[in-house]
């Protein structure tokens, strides 16, 4: 990975606390690092973390009307493209966790 701007990970059960935790920690030390993006795949659930000089802004996208802005690389991405081959449960429900 040489001078990564955006990063995301699809997070599964047996990685999804390292990816939060000390992979994110490592990532953090990365300058050219501009965007994180956990993508979860078993629910519409994608957190995006946004640098913002020396903190991180983090959002959360679990709508299906959602649109995924990474702004540094000027792309925008539709939740419904992200998940349009993924079979989510029948009651997704879009509270905040």
């Amino acid at each position: 990975m040489l001078n990564p701007t955006v990063i995301a990970e699809v997070l599964s059960p047996a990685t999804e606390a390292y990816d939060r935790g000390a992979k994110f920690a490592h990532y953090r030390y990365l300058e050219s690092l501009q965007e994180y993006v956990l993508i979860a795949q078993d629910r519409m659930w994608i957190e995006h973390f946004a640098r913002m000089g020396k903190q991180w802004l983090l959002t959360v996208f679990n709508r299906p009307d959602e649109v995924l802005l990474l702004l540094s690389i000027e792309c925008a991405v539709p939740l419904l493209e992200i998940y349009a081959q993924i079979e989510l449960p029948a009651e997704e429900n879009f509270v905040a966790e």
